[in-house]
């Protein structure tokens, strides 16, 4: 029943949208639609998330709404590919063992507590951020050791411990590295806009001093608060100290390629290669048959279902940006927004919402996707500095209020079996906190490093 009622509310904010751009073309209106349905079939789980994409695509290719390679774009980014190879890698890790051995080396000793475990592991996974600049890398790579770390504990994937350790992993190696230019995949895409469309080169230094304080490290911090709160639970099983074995092998061997892959990770500026194809070649390591070594068996649990939701979530913004719809929609609601002619922190509050509002109709990395291509002309409706507008992306697409936003929180999730809820109170109850508590600081902060608030 509930699924029913859901689905009526679905069809019916759909055909709405397609009112809404009744006087624009026919591929605009069918993109509204479609686009708009597929979120609601995220957002309220009506389908598995690969079969909404499936049903995405199939309505854009029917409907001719746009170029094929504009549909299937997603499947071509070494984003998709990165998300696939970090699947195998972390297979790798799993099977060979090495997730157990670093589980056990990652506790503090016998007396270690459920919040103080919660804090190192956010804290090493922040570190870890500034190392590999992919989210969907770290995460795949942190996922094996931090189940095991948690069965290690005495929690079963029941148990409101285990969904707290792997979301700890999970979102302390995500949400606080928005601040970190190179990590996450958006900062990547606004530098690299605001460098092509209007030569504009955000530093490192600037980026992260603007940023990682408030929204980065306050971020953590507060997700910590959140997690020991609404995930309490106790450590019931404290493993003896176990003489270490020799590695194996096996081990020996995911240990070189994940560091020759780590190590290209980290020297990406330096040889131009995307992590998305150090990764697939690292996983292709992986798969080659060979006595004693993995072969393709690490491909038995690869799950299509979200291959395909990343896929469609990376080429939304796509879609939106050449169907024309992300045009209307600006326009449209800057129209209708109360922009103040003197500008001021007014009108930064009321752009960050029109881009955390566009967040919700399209994955987080089309929030600048689709906006660094339109902020010279918002940045004059709103009578802000150009730059000032491109900052205030960071605070907007690093506040995920949905899952279905971040492929990297569903792929994450999905891959440590964990409920749909626990996602869903961690985006909800931290975008709260960010935007009573986080928000108004990082304004005064900005104020505090004289960031210019009008023209």
């Amino acid at each position: 029943m509930r699924r029913v009622l859901f689905g009526v509310l679905s069809l019916g904010l759909a055909a709405l949208a397609a009112w809404g751009t009744a006087g624009c073309p026919i591929e605009t209106r069918v993109a509204a639609w479609a686009i708009t349905f597929l979120i609601c079939c995220w957002c309220f789980q009506l389908v598995d998330n690969g079969t909404a994409a499936l049903f995405f695509f199939l309505v854009l290719a029917v409907g001719r709404v746009t170029k094929p390679e504009y549909i299937f774009n997603g499947f071509a980014t070494p984003a998709f590919w990165l998300v696939f190879s970090g699947l195998v890698i972390g297979r790798a890790i799993s099977v060979s063992g090495l997730s157990r051995r670093l589980a056990r080396r990652f506790r503090a000793g016998a007396t270690t507590t459920y919040p103080a475990l919660l804090a190192r592991i956010i804290g090493a996974n922040l570190v870890f951020a500034f190392l590999v600049p992919s989210a969907m890398g770290r995460i795949v790579i942190m996922l094996p050791l931090l189940a095991d770390l948690a069965r290690d504990c005495g929690f079963d994937p029941n148990d409101k411990g285990y969904a707290g350790i792997l979301l700890a992993g999970i979102a302390g190696t995500y949400l606080p590295a928005f601040t970190i230019l190179p990590a996450n995949l958006p900062n990547i895409i606004l530098a690299g806009s605001a460098k092509t469309i209007f030569n504009i080169d955000l530093g490192y230094m600037w980026y992260l001093l603007l940023h990682f304080p408030v929204l980065g490290l306050g971020k953590a911090v507060v997700l910590w608060l959140l997690l020991k709160t609404a995930l309490p639970d106790t450590i019931t099983r404290q493993r003896a100290d176990e003489k270490p074995k020799r590695l194996d092998a096996r081990e020996r061997g995911t240990v070189v390629v994940l560091a020759l892959a780590l190590g290209c990770w980290m020297l990406d500026s330096l040889h131009g290669v995307s992590p998305g194809w150090v990764s697939l070649a690292a996983a292709l390591v992986f798969l080659t048959p060979a006595p004693g070594w993995f072969g393709k068996e690490l491909l038995d649990d690869i799950k299509i279902d979200t291959l395909l939701f990343v896929a469609c979530a990376i080429g939304v913004g796509n879609v939106i940006r050449h169907t024309g719809l992300g045009d209307f929609a600006t326009e449209a609601l800057l129209s209708h927004l109360p922009l103040s002619p003197d500008g001021g922190a007014g009108n930064l509050a009321t752009v960050l919402g029109l881009f955390m509002a566009s967040g919700l109709m399209t994955s987080v990395p089309g929030i600048p996707s689709v906006f660094v291509p339109l902020a010279g002309h918002i940045a004059d409706a709103a009578h802000l500095p150009l730059q000032t507008l491109l900052m205030l992306m960071v605070p907007a697409y690093s506040t995920v209020l949905l899952p279905y936003q971040a492929p990297p929180l569903v792929v994450g999730t999905s891959a440590a079996g964990l409920a749909y809820r626990h996602a869903l109170l961690v985006c909800t109850g931290l975008s709260a906190l960010t935007i009573l508590v986080l928000f108004p600081l990082d304004l005064a902060w900005w104020k505090l490093l004289g960031v210019a608030m009008s023209r």
